[in-house]
Formats: C-alpha cells, sequence, structure tokens
C-alpha cells in the first residue's frame, strides 16, 4: 500500500492528503486476515474523484471493502465487474459519493480503489479486508509480505499499456502522517523468533503460550520497501489441518452451497530421502535485464546467477539468456560445464548491467523452448525478474504450453515484484518460485534450495486419499495436484458434505501419496475430526476472520478456474461455463475476483454532492531509470561485456580481513602438533584452531573427472594412538568413501573449537562476502587452486601454508597443489562458516565426491 503517495489530482498533481494507515494484521497458523484501514481528506474546494492503485500478493483474497463519510458507513457489495463499473459511474453522476475496487485486468496482483464525489473539506475513512495463505521459506520460517510498492510494468508493443504506467507523474505529498502496524500471531508451536529484513520490530511474546505473541514496529516505515516478518517456531513442518464449520452470510445467497458446507484446509510438508539423485541436465538462466532492474536488483540478480553457476554440477549442460527490448545468450546453445565455460559465464555475470531496455520476456523464452533438448538431460529453466511486465498471463500461457518438456523454476528480484508473473510462472512449469529482496540476509539459502529441487527427482502422481467418517464426502481444491518437491508445503482445501445420518465429530485420515525415484513411494498422513454439528453458522457480512478457510478456498478454487480458462487460451462454451461458475463463488464467498468488483454507494445523503468534480490518481514512484514515460526505452541494448583478466571475478568485491578468533593471528607451522601415524595430518592446528580430542573426520576429494578418487584422512585428535597404517591416504572403495565424506559434512563446530558464532545479522554482514568469494575460486569439477585470493581468505602467508602441508602430499606435483588447496578449502567451510553450512552445502558436495 504506497501510502508514501498518498492521492492526487490527474490534472495537476494537487494532493489529497494521507493523515493515517492502520494495518491490524491476525496470524493463525500458516494463514493471515488483513485489515488496512485509510484515512484520507478533501481540502479542496470541490469534490473530487480518488484513484488509489495499490498491489496485493495473488493468493490473497480480497473479502471486504467498505467506507466512512461523515459519520456514515457505506458496505460494499459484489457485483459482476461491468455491472460494478455501471453502478459507480452513475452515482457519481447523480452527485451521489460512490467507492469501486477491482482486480486489474492485467494482473491478479494489482487492485484499484476509485473514490467517487468525495465532497469539499470532508474525510474519509476507507477499510480493506483480504486473507492470505503465508509462505514458508527455509528452515520452516512462516513469512507475512505486505507489498508496499508498485513498480511501472512494461507492456510490449502489441498489447495494451498496464494500468501502473498510465498514472501521470505527480508532487509527492508532504503533509505528514501516521502509519501503525500491528500482528498478532497465533502460531502451529511455540515461537522461536520473529525477525523481519525490512524493519526493526518490537516482538513481545506471551510467556504463559509461547505459541502467541505481539508484533509492531520498532521504527518508522519507509516505502520503498515491502513489510516483510519472518516467523520460525520449534516446529515448523508440522502438519495441520483446520477445519471451519458451514456459514450462512447475512444478505448473501449461496448457489453452490459452498459456504454452508464445512471445509478443511491441509498443510502438508513433505519430506524424503531418495536413492537417486542427479547430476544431469541442461539449465537455461534467463536473467532480466532491463532498465527497472537497475541498482540494488542487479546486484541480487548478479550474485543470485553467480551462486547459481557455482553449485552447478560438473557434466551438465548450462547457459545464460540476458533480456530486456532484446536478448542476448551466452552460448548458441547449451554448452557443457567445465572450467573455460564458467570462467565465460561468471564474466558474464560480474560484468552484467541492467542495459536492455524494457521488458520484453516472451521472446527469450520463445527461443529457450525452440532449442532442441539435450538428450539424457531434462531441461531446467530458472527466471530471474523484478517481474514488471503487462502481458503477465501471456507469459504464463507460454510456459504452460511447454511444461511437458521443460521445467520453471523462478525468482523475483527486489520490492514489487509481480507475485502473479513469479508465482505464475513456476506453477505453470511445475517448479518452485522464490522472492529476493535488496535486504535479504537468506540469498544463498534459497538459491542452493532452489537447486537441489531441480537436481531431485520430482514426486509424481501425487494425489490425496480421504478416508472420512460415515456419511460425509469431500470435493478437493484443486482436483488435481502439481508435482512436488522434498520439504515443499502442499496446501489442500477439502468442501466437506454431509448426509443426513453422517457421524458428527468423526475421525477422519488423509494421506498425501506420489511416486519418485526408482518406485520409491512417499506416504504422509493428516488426522482431522468432522464438526460437531452439521448445522450452519448465521454470520455478518465482513465478519472478522470467521470465514478465513472458506475465503482461501474459494480464492484457490477461482485460481484454478481462471489457470484452467484463461482468455488467451479458451474461449466459447466451456470458457463461460468457467466465468460463470468464479463469478457465483465470487459472490457467495465474498472474494473479488478477475470478474467481479466490489462496489458501495451513500444513497443516504441527504443532498449530492454538487460542484466541478476534479479527478485525483495514487502518485506511482520510479525506481531505478524510468524516464518521464515510465519506460526505459533511451537505454543501450548492448551487452557491454568485458572479459576479466586474471584476479578473482568478482572485483567489486573488498578482500576478506581474517577473522583473527576463528583463524588464529599467528599460523606459524612450529604451533602445529606433529602428527603421528602415517597417512594422517592435522588441518586445524595449521590455521590455529585449538584440538580438545573431538571425534576424527575425513573428506574425499576429487581431482578431476574420469581419475580415482583421493582421500585425506583428517586426525584431530593428538591424544589418539590408536590409528595405524590401515588408514590409508588412497582408497578406491565407494562405501569407504561415502563414510568419510558424511563424517567430514556432518563434523560438530566444536571439531575447531571455535568461539560460539556472532550473532547471525552481524555475522552476515561480515562474512557473507567472504563465504561467496571463496565459492567463487572453485573449479567446475570441484577442486580449488591454491591462489593468491585462497591464500589471503586463509589469513596466512603461502610459505606457512605450504609448510604446513603435510608429507603425505606432494605440492611439487599438480594433482598434490589441488588436493591440497581443496583440503584447505574445506577446512575454512567447515571452520569459519559452518553456521552457513546450507549456503555452501552443494559446493563441498562436489569437492568432495568420487
Amino acid at each position: 500500500m504506497n501510502g508514501r503517495f498518498g492521492l492526487v489530482q490527474k490534472q495537476n498533481g494537487t494532493g489529497v492528503p494521507l493523515e493515517s494507515i492502520n494495518l491490524q494484521v491476525d496470524v493463525q497458523g500458516f494463514t493471515a486476515h488483513v485489515l488496512a484501514t485509510m484515512k484520507y481528506t478533501n481540502k479542496d474546494e470541490n469534490p473530487i474523484e480518488a484513484i488509489y492503485i495499490f498491489p496485493l500478493d495473488e493468493q490473497s483474497a480480497v473479502c471486504g471493502f467498505q467506507a466512512t463519510i461523515d459519520g456514515r458507513t457505506i458496505v460494499a457489495e459484489i457485483q459482476e465487474k461491468q455491472e460494478a463499473r455501471d453502478t459507480y459511474d452513475d452515482a457519481i453522476s447523480s452527485g451521489q459519493s460512490a467507492f469501486l475496487l477491482e482486480e486489474s485486468d492485467e494482473s491478479s496482483d494489482i487492485f484499484q480503489i476509485s473514490v467517487g464525489n468525495l465532497p469539499p473539506k470532508t474525510e474519509a475513512i476507507v477499510e480493506l479486508r483480504f486473507v492470505t495463505e503465508l509462505a514458508v521459506e527455509s528452515e520452516g520460517r512462516v513469512v507475512f509480505a505486505l507489498p508496499t510498492v508498485l513498480n511501472p510494468r512494461f507492456s510490449p508493443q502489441d498489447s495494451a499499456a498496464s494500468l501502473s504506467t498510465q498514472i501521470p507523474r505527480a508532487a509527492v505529498v508532504d503533509s505528514p502522517y501516521l502509519f501503525e502496524f500491528e500482528m498478532r500471531v497465533k502460531a502451529i508451536s511455540a515461537i522461536s523468533e520473529i525477525t523481519s529484513s525490512s524493519n526493526a520490530l518490537k516482538v513481545e511474546i506471551d510467556e504463559d503460550d509461547r505459541s502467541q505473541a505481539k508484533v509492531t514496529l520498532a521504527e518508522a516505515h519507509k516505502f520503498n520497501k515491502d513489510v516483510v516478518v519472518h516467523i520460525l517456531t520449534r516446529e515448523p513442518f508440522k502438519p495441520q489441518a483446520i477445519v471451519e464449520d458451514g456459514v450462512k452470510i447475512e444478505g448473501k445467497e449461496d448457489k453452490e452451497g459452498f459456504m454452508a458446507s464445512p471445509v478443511v484446509m491441509l498443510n502438508f510438508f513433505p519430506e524424503f530421502k531418495s536413492s537417486e539423485s542427479s547430476d544431469k541436465g541442461e539449465f537455461v538462466f534467463v536473467v532480466d535485464r532491463s532498465g527497472s532492474m537497475s541498482g540494488s536488483n542487479n546486484n541480487s540478480a548478479k550474485e543470485t546467477l553467480l551462486l547459481f553457476l557455482k553449485s552447478l554440477p560438473d557434466g551438465c549442460y548450462f547457459n545464460v539468456v540476458g533480456f530486456g527490448s532484446s536478448y542476448q545468450t551466452l552460448f548458441k546453445s547449451s554448452q557443457l560445464y567445465n572450467d573455460k565455460n564458467v570462467e565465460k559465464a561468471t564474466d558474464l555475470a560480474e560484468s552484467m548491467q541492467a542495459d536492455l531496455g524494457g521488458t520484453e520476456i516472451l521472446a527469450p523464452l520463445e527461443w529457450v523452448f525452440s532449442q532442441p533438448l539435450v538428450k539424457g538431460h531434462p531441461r531446467q529453466l530458472f527466471l530471474l525478474t523484478d517481474g514488471e511486465v503487462g502481458n503477465t498471463q501471456q507469459v504464463i500461457d507460454l510456459v504452460q504450453k511447454h511444461s511437458a518438456t521443460v521445467r520453471c523454476f523462478t525468482f523475483g528480484i527486489g520490492s514489487g515484484a509481480s507475485t502473479a508473473l513469479v508465482k505464475g510462472v513456476a506453477r505453470a512449469g511445475k517448479g518452485t518460485a522464490e522472492f529476493v529482496t535488496a535486504q535479504e540476509d537468506r540469498l544463498q539459502a534459497k538459491v542452493i534450495k532452489t537447486l537441489k529441487s531441480a537436481l531431485q527427482p520430482v514426486i509424481s502422481d501425487v494425489n490425496v486419499a480421504w478416508d472420512l467418517a460415515k456419511g460425509w464426502t469431500v470435493h478437493q481444491i484443486p482436483s488435481s495436484l502439481p508435482p512436488l518437491f522434498s520439504g515443499d508445503r502442499l496446501v489442500v482445501y477439502g468442501v466437506l458434505n454431509a448426509s443426513q445420518n453422517a457421524n458428527e465429530g468423526g475421525h477422519n485420515q488423509v494421506r498425501l501419496q506420489g511416486m519418485f525415484g526408482n518406485d520409491e513411494k512417499m506416504d504422509h498422513a493428516i488426522t482431522f475430526s468432522t464438526p460437531l454439528t452439521t448445522n450452519t453458522r448465521d454470520i455478518g457480512l465482513g465478519t472478522k476472520g470467521n470465514v478465513l478457510v472458506h475465503q482461501l478456498a474459494a480464492k484457490s478454487l477461482i485460481q484454478v478456474k481462471q489457470d484452467d480458462h484463461s482468455e488467451t487460451r479458451s474461449s466459447g462454451k466451456g470458457f463461460e461455463e468457467a466465468k460463470t461458475s468464479i463469478i457465483s463463488i465470487s459472490k457467495s464467498a465474498n472474494v473479488v475476483s478477475k470478474f467481479t468488483s466490489f462496489v458501495a454507494v451513500d444513497k443516504d445523503s441527504n443532498q449530492p454532492v454538487s460542484g466541478p468534480l476534479r479527478k485525483h490518481v495514487v502518485r506511482i514512484p520510479s525506481y531505478g531509470c524510468m524516464g518521464p514515460q515510465a519506460m526505459c526505452y533511451s537505454m543501450p541494448t548492448s551487452m557491454c561485456v568485458t572479459k576479466a583478466k586474471g584476479g578473482f571475478p568478482l572485483k567489486s568485491r573488498k578482500k576478506a580481513v581474517p577473522d583473527e578468533h576463528v583463524l588464529g593471528a599467528s599460523l606459524a607451522p612450529s604451533s602445529a602438533p606433529k602428527a603421528k601415524s602415517k597417512g594422517f595430518f592435522s588441518l586445524p592446528s595449521l590455521f590455529g584452531f585449538s584440538t580438545k580430542a573431538p571425534p576424527p573426520a575425513a573428506a574425499s576429494v576429487s581431482m578431476a573427472a574420469g581419475r580415482p578418487p583421493v582421500y585425506a584422512i583428517l586426525d584431530f585428535d593428538d591424544t589418539d594412538e590408536s590409528s595405524d597404517d590401515e588408514s590409508l591416504r588412497r582408497h578406491n572403495d565407494k562405501s569407504f568413501a561415502k563414510n568419510l565424506s558424511d563424517q567430514f559434512m556432518n563434523a560438530s563446530p566444536l571439531l575447531y573449537g571455535c568461539p560460539p558464532p556472532a550473532p547471525a545479522q552481524s555475522q552476515k554482514k561480515k562474512d557473507g562476502p567472504a563465504v561467496l568469494q571463496l565459492i567463487m575460486l572453485q573449479k567446475a569439477s570441484g577442486s580449488w587452486e591454491l591462489t593468491d585470493q585462497l591464500v589471503s581468505l586463509c589469513g596466512a602467508s603461502r610459505d606457512a601454508l605450504i609448510k604446513g602441508c603435510p608429507k603425505e602430499i606432494s605440492v611439487d606435483t599438480s594433482e598434490g597443489k589441488l588436493l591440497w588447496a581443496t583440503a584447505l578449502a574445506l577446512v575454512l567451510l567447515m571452520g569459519k562458516f559452518l553456521d552457513q553450512k546450507d549456503e555452501w552445502e552443494m559446493i563441498a558436495e562436489k569437492a568432495t565426491s568420487g
């Protein structure tokens, strides 16, 4: 809700001062109910028509709208979109105050409020209610995100201009205003922490019931970024079933009986360990380089792409496509993942600029889909964009058309990224969607999570088996389920129907089933009880939260029907039937859809509003290179790539300062305990770590493709005399290799005798660039070379590192140098960045694979 710019006059930019915004958020498990109250005052001498455009997450269901003028409250009703517009136009033509709220025709995540005939010297209080499903990110953090930025969206030449670009630029409102935000949390288990990547928070956890908390802002919110709150509980992946009794809303017709039936919301978190993992695949990265990506968005895209490139498995194929008004490809076709090609790609990523003009996303996607598939390497497409396009549905339809041969994973970059595009493409492409902001503190984790999903076998033939109490049946939403990845959350709704002899309060079990790998089965169960009564409850329109599950289920069903019967793909009888059904569900559930709108008319005013009507609209902020037409046509279209000439590719980053508490200031070889058994050496002592008899660990280091692996045994116990010559430095047994790698990867932080890590925020600020630098130095095969950059990251002199090399490894040979450098890099990761293991786990696996 971009309140910073208030309401302004379309003709001359005169402001309608925004006096206050109040947001009341109620979080219940994986759902939220939001009441947004906005107060405006028309200080003009004439009545005005005010237009307010704002973004919402595409999964949000707008379910209530009312306005209060001079003490009179007008509750809006849902009508078909054109009928609502006619009602609104007739009202303001008659001098009545009227209000209209509608979803944009171009995208399901943009809404517009029209306030017609707001009398002079009058205050208007507008209330908007919506409910939403909450995303669950890595580590099980439940995420509430309130969009507060709406960026102008580019429309191709052959399509209608985006609503967000038709707003004239006007002066910013100077009047002070009040922004209030309060969140009440009822989590599924005890709360561990509540944090934010966008705002400083004041968090009060209930000491008597630690599953409840109150959250407010500790400082004023700035409207150049979204409000994002992360909630972490002690049992973050606990399955949940929420049952809501059937209801009857006063004044609402329920033709399909949707609201009168009980509804259950199921939240699954299926996890499995497959015996199969694949290093095969073709990975195509389609990166937005339009003008709107300039600044922090471009930096986030660079870092995301670099992490992807360095985490890919050896032996795959890949390509990079940059797009704006035109598109450019790194290779004419996808190439083998090797050091030469990776160096070209990282050079491109590091020098990448937002210099390709507007956001023409269809052409590069069409090019990718037209390329011949690489036999034996399933194609995976990764789209990195801020989503500022006006032809969202065309893009989603194109991805849907090719979903049988290409899986699509999406990253929404920056505040204001279109949730409709980013989530819609992922949904159509049977992939996953992630969002990364400039303040993101878990970027690497999101990259690795997405890449793991792309490499793992997908769970197919997903279905839900309902074992219900006697007399109950169910209508499932959605009826057909998408492919799943381990750890993903799946939300399923069930509309329950009871016969006359149905058991009330009966026991039910729902099983989520699927297949993956070599005929491996997935089976997860949730139990719940049916309602204690089959009678419906009578409630008033807009009752807070009482129909949250019904309205979320209605939104899900509407989304399914809209996806299945898009106007760009369907027409005729099937589409008209779907449209009729959507309108019926929308009206009965009081949820806005693509074909319906909220409209309210102040019919009780004593006299019509008179005087010349002036129009006002919200001023859309511009970020990056937005010009007078809210587009970037003047931007150059050349790629402007310069190849790095030696040195570390991240030229814009400063070299990391060694952490004296971790690596130690004095690293002389004489300070290291001597190895006692042939084939053993102690790496931690070389780095200055204390060794206090922790468990042993080991790593298998793959030298190059086609060569036998080399295993370096790391003995951290300088008092253990049990080791003997049977523990060899070289070994070709795969089970032995796996055992060594597992020990190394699961080593405890105590292994190094390191002090406790600094708090996550300060640690990230200090160590983030260093761990990324270390990752960037890895070769495509998984090994490291003892470069000046690696020596610098170790915080020791080259001579000290060479002298500290055990005699079993000869640094006079190229193989020995690679082995020693790789061992040093792995110990750096394990010792200095263990708290960021989820970010470099795949990097280490590539180094330790046989």
